[in-house]
């Protein structure tokens, strides 16, 4: 009987020390307040959009030589986007693929990288200048891959059979 009281009671001890932990942990502030941090960010107040996938045909001495398939994500004030006219995602859309249409950096026979940076500023710059206002506050490249010609036809004959 008494090591059944004494299971009991270690267990209510265990439960009472694990409630505490617990509790001070939720309550323990090391000087650092969430309003800190996201003064700190400065992401207080961004909204997040992700548009779906774009894809660009390569083109290269008059015939199309493979797609790079992109994902872009754009922030920007929750409060001006939302009393924005109009939705500037198809702007963001559409300078992504004028940017990596017209970048000439895809050489088929020699792949170079891309400058990320200077891709996703002129894309800002591009669709702030064309809204006529600074909305888009940041452009993100979530993907960037490119697909060779060869490769869809080999995998739509894997398909068909």
């Amino acid at each position: 009987m008494t090591a059944i009281l004494k299971t009991i009671g270690f267990g209510a001890w265990a439960c009472i020390v694990a409630l505490g932990a617990a509790y001070m942990s939720a309550t323990w502030n090391p000087g650092v307040t969430v309003e800190a941090v996201r003064t700190e960010h400065k992401l207080e107040g961004l909204e997040f959009r992700k548009p779906a996938a774009i894809t660009v045909p390569m083109v290269s001495d008059g015939r199309l030589r493979g797609y790079v398939v992109a994902k872009i994500t754009f922030t920007a004030n929750a409060k001006d986007m939302h009393s924005f006219p109009i939705d500037p995602q198809p702007f963001v859309l559409d300078e992504a693929f004028r940017r990596i249409y017209t970048d000439g950096k895809v050489e088929f026979d020699h792949m170079s990288k891309y400058n990320l940076g200077e891709m996703t500023a002129a894309i800002k710059k591009a669709v702030n200048t064309r809204l006529g206002v600074d909305l888009v506050d940041d452009v993100l490249i979530d993907e960037l891959n490119y697909v060779d010609k060869e490769t869809i036809k080999q995998a739509d004959a894997r398909a068909a059979h």
